[in-house]
Parts: structure tokens; C-alpha cells; sequence
């Protein structure tokens, strides 16, 4: 992420909780993940990337509470608030391009609304496919529509095509890929074979 990006995050961290955003779109993209995760299955570590204050995490703790749960963000902000929110969850400051994690070590990673802002994308990708265990999943969730290209003016913002091809790079084997919130979120489901 850009330093002006991450200082912008680090300002919005003490206000982020109470945005409107919140409440009438992040929460209703959280939704739509969560009901996208098979919480049968046997996952015990899940990793957020781009976590912000721990939000999505809050809400996968709510529904998995025995996975241990770790998050990690470039705003030191953010990471503060979620610390605060959160006491007993790991969180680590720093980019999606460098996860302080090792090789194998979770069966669940995401990434919501922070794709469009790493600096190298196919890297941060291949960072996720790195920390995966084998048969793990990593779920991207990011702007999707063209429309919303103009609003979210920062940043690199990708067709689904484009992510298919930095998911194949990477190493991830796209499982699905679909629209939601009336086609303004573009999620990519990949699997480390």
C-alpha cells in the first residue's frame, strides 16, 4: 500500500468503526462472505489481510469462535483499534506482500476492499497461496463494478479476468468467482491444490 494510503488509514482508524460505510455496505459484503465459508469444514487458523480494525474478523469469531484468528494491515491505526476490539487475537502490522506468518500455517485466508491498494498485487497473491495450507482457501472480495472505478479512483482496480490470471500466477487454482451486491463486488474463491 502507497504511504499516503496507509497514513489516510491511520487517520480514519479512530472514526472507522461508526463510518456509514460500515453499517450499509461492509456489513452486508461481511454477510454475503460468511455465507460463502463452510464452517463444517475443519478450519482452525483464519487470516484477514487488509483487516482494518477487525470487523470481519468479530463477525467470523461470532460464527467459528474455536479457529484462532490473526489479522494483519498496513496502518498501524487500524491495528491499534483492533487490538483494542479483539484482545485475544493475533495482529500484525504490515503489507499483504510480506505476511509475518509461516509457510503453511492457515487453511483460511481473506482479503475485503484492500486488494485495490497493494502495491504488487500478483506478490500479495502468491503470499496468500504461500501461508495456505494445502486444500486452503483464499476468498478476495474487491470492488467490482465499473461504475465504482470512478469512486474508488485509487488504486488498481481489476476485471475478473484479470484476477483469474493473477490467482493462476500466483499458484491458486480459481474455484468461483461471483458478483454480489448488485454486481459492485467482484469475490474469487482460490484454492492451493
Amino acid at each position: 500500500m502507497r504511504a499516503d494510503s496507509v497514513q489516510d488509514f491511520n487517520r480514519w482508524s479512530s472514526t472507522y468503526e461508526e463510518s456509514w460505510l460500515q453499517r450499509y455496505y461492509f456489513d452486508h459484503v461481511h454477510r454475503g462472505i460468511l455465507n460463502l465459508i463452510d464452517f463444517k469444514s475443519n478450519i482452525t487458523r483464519i487470516l484477514d489481510v487488509g483487516c482494518g480494525t477487525g470487523r470481519l474478523l468479530r463477525k467470523i469469531n461470532e460464527r467459528y469462535p474455536n479457529a484462532q484468528l490473526i489479522g494483519v494491515d498496513p496502518a498501524e491505526g487500524m491495528i491499534e483499534k483492533a487490538r483494542q476490539l479483539m484482545t485475544d487475537t493475533k495482529f500484525f502490522v504490515g503489507p499483504a506482500e510480506s505476511l509475518p506468518l509461516p509457510d503453511a500455517s492457515v487453511d483460511l485466508a481473506l482479503s475485503t476492499f484492500s486488494f485495490h491498494h497493494w502495491e504488487d498485487q500478483v506478490q500479495g497473491v502468491r503470499e496468500m497461496r504461500r501461508v495456505l495450507r494445502p486444500g486452503g482457501r483464499f476468498l478476495l472480495a474487491d470492488v467490482g463494478a465499473p461504475i465504482l472505478r470512478m469512486i474508488f479512483h485509487h488504486g488498481q482496480i481489476r476485471t475478473p479476468a484479470e484476477i483469474r490470471s493473477i490467482f493462476e500466477l500466483a499458484g491458486l487454482e480459481v474455484g468461483t468467482q461471483r458478483r454480489m451486491m448488485l454486481g459492485h463486488v467482484l469475490v474469487t474463491i482460490g484454492i492451493r491444490q
